[in-house]
């Protein structure tokens, strides 16, 4: 831990960090709850408890902390939907880590409702700066998936195929059901439900020679 950070401010009991984070947990939810464009400097200071002043120590303008709120959001997503990094023993155990990723990243998401919906609907055209910043944050996760898939060809449970566009083809799918589910949840299984046949689809479409079948993977 950096000292310069460590020490706290007379008035308010934070710290440089603390103050920071608090600025930016204030933002995450306004701009959830509003959208950028109807959130201001105002909204989130007052939000945060601090003055307005505290705010430009930290970020020159409100599109910069809208920046890094969806760097943050994302950097969530990525983590979550990381799946198979270290081989497995079977094919079925494959599968099956596969499946509680996938349960980790729609909760992740569900979890996040407001802020995943602005995050995908509202802020990937906003400019060229945050176009930049998904374009990177789908490559890094299509790259992710292909090694995933990859893994699953070495293993016979996914045949032979482009890993990276099937990569892409995964996170397209994904991405629709999330979007629809935010909005008509009613139209949608559970999450456990949801997640099998979002996997069957995929699984099935890519089971290799030694993938076992589904009905073995999962009775019932």
């Amino acid at each position: 831990m950096r000292a310069v950070n460590a020490k706290p401010n007379a008035r308010t009991g934070l710290t440089r960090d603390e103050r920071r984070q608090s600025l930016l947990d204030a933002a995450r939810v306004l701009f959830a709850e509003k959208g950028y464009h109807d959130t201001t400097v105002d909204d989130i200071t007052r939000a945060a408890n601090v003055a307005k002043g505290t705010f430009y120590l930290y970020f020159t303008e409100k599109r910069e902390i809208y920046y890094e709120v969806i760097r943050v959001f994302l950097d969530l997503v990525k983590e979550a939907g990381v799946v198979v990094q270290e081989p497995t023993g079977s094919p079925t155990e494959f599968v099956e880590r596969t499946r509680r990723n996938a349960r980790q990243l729609i909760r992740v998401l569900t979890e996040n409702r407001q802020l995943t919906r602005m995050a995908f609907r509202e802020a990937a055209g906003l400019d060229p700066r945050l176009t930049e910043l998904w374009r990177r944050f789908y490559r890094e996760i299509a790259e992710v998936e292909a090694q995933n898939l990859e893994f699953g060809i070495q293993l016979g449970v996914v045949r032979p195929c482009h890993a990276l566009l099937q990569a892409y083809v995964h996170i397209g799918m994904v991405e629709r059901v999330m979007l629809e589910l935010l909005e008509h949840p009613e139209d949608f299984p559970a999450t456990d439900d949801l997640v099998d046949e979002m996997l069957r689809a995929g699984y099935e479409g890519l089971r290799g020679p030694y993938g076992p079948p589904w009905n073995i993977l999962f009775p019932g």
